[in-house]
């Protein structure tokens, strides 16, 4: 059977679990990062200036529409910021703003904790699709010798 494992890294005292505007501050930070796209996006940007084709094509996998929504929903949310000079074809430029920069930093411990955590995840992930694996082989089973008349 898997071991279960207590967190052996105590919840730091600042953490402010009982503090409803901290935690409504904290849920809404991990809002903007929770678009697919938005974690690479920053992370390109943090490259320094780029024009959207030059984003297309460094950023594998994501489509002009989606690039376009992300970008649109991280300036709104004051992450990046939008240039545009009057040119024919105008030219269109984005960069991270000095809240996204400062986002950007922050992000830099999470994504430490990935790479130390990514096999811990990854062998609970697979412990868990094995366990649900079991768990739906066991209820047709049960389907199966329900439906299936006995012979007395």
């Amino acid at each position: 059977m898997f071991p279960v494992v207590m967190a052996t890294t105590p919840i730091p005292a600042a953490f402010p679990t009982a503090d409803e505007e901290a935690l409504a501050a904290l849920q809404s930070a991990v809002s903007v990062l929770a678009a697919k796209w938005s974690v690479v996006v920053l992370a390109t940007l943090g490259d320094g200036t780029h024009r959207f084709n030059e984003l297309l094509r460094r950023i594998d996998g994501v489509s002009r529409r989606m690039l376009s929504a992300t970008l649109r929903q991280l300036e709104r949310d004051g992450l990046v910021e939008r240039h545009v000079y009057p040119r024919v074809p105008a030219r269109v430029e984005y960069e991270l703003s000095p809240v996204g920069e400062h986002l950007l930093n922050a992000l830099v411990p999470l994504a430490g904790w990935g790479l130390e955590h990514q096999r811990d995840v990854s062998t609970a992930r697979e412990h868990f699709d094995r366990l649900q694996s079991w768990r739906n082989r066991g209820d047709e089973i049960e389907a199966r010798s329900a439906s299936t008349p006995r012979i007395v």
